[in-house]
């Protein structure tokens, strides 16, 4: 059945009597013949390989791209390892940092940098809670101090060697009565992981 099914398909592609229509075309249809078989040749080998490198362009894009978010993926674990461990750094130092007494250690400090009789007011606030950490903190203002004795202090309370200390909000103005002193203020704070009590 198979076999005469392929004859048949042979006997209606008589190439012979294609072959005599061909020769019995005018020149000029000849070639307008020849280009049309090779266009179709052209067509029915080029179609798959022209399917195949897309498909394929479209893999290797696909590729590209995956491998692309593979690497932001990685870039944004790094960062939040990297994150994690400031955070902990940072819960590490509070915790064991917290000032109960932050007035009386602005004192000693001052006392340190030779200061301490240029404090004019120290005041404290109330803490203020956050979802991580309370910050307890206080106001201080210290008058005719020098660049380096203010420099000295600042440094004394944010490298204090066993609390957390940070400096805020500083405001510094010349002094009118001479121009070497400065006039200062700012907030010091000292911050409670929730739940750790004072």
């Amino acid at each position: 059945m198979a076999l005469k099914f392929k004859y048949s398909i042979l006997q209606r592609f008589n190439f012979e009597a294609l072959y005599n229509t061909f020769l019995g075309l005018q020149p000029r249809e000849q070639i307008f013949a020849l280009l049309g078989a090779g266009f179709v040749v052209l067509f029915i080998v080029g179609l798959p390989f022209s399917l195949a490198s897309g498909k394929l362009g479209s893999l290797e894009k696909e590729i590209t791209q995956g491998r692309e978010k593979q690497r932001q993926i990685l870039r944004e674990l790094e960062r939040y390892q990297q994150l994690k461990k400031e955070l902990e750094t940072v819960e590490s130092k509070i915790s064991g940092g917290f000032d109960a007494t932050i007035t009386t250690t602005m004192e000693s400090l001052a006392e340190k940098s030779g200061i301490k009789d240029r404090i004019e007011n120290i005041k404290e606030r109330a803490a203020t809670p956050s979802e991580l950490f309370d910050e307890v903190a206080v106001d201080v203002r210290i008058t005719k101090v020098t660049v380096p004795q203010l420099v000295d202090f600042l440094y004394n309370i944010e490298q204090h060697p066993q609390l957390f200390l940070k400096v805020k909000q500083i405001q510094v103005k010349r002094r009118y009565d001479n121009r070497q002193l400065l006039d200062v203020s700012f907030q010091a704070s000292t911050y409670r992981l929730q739940g750790t009590g004072g």
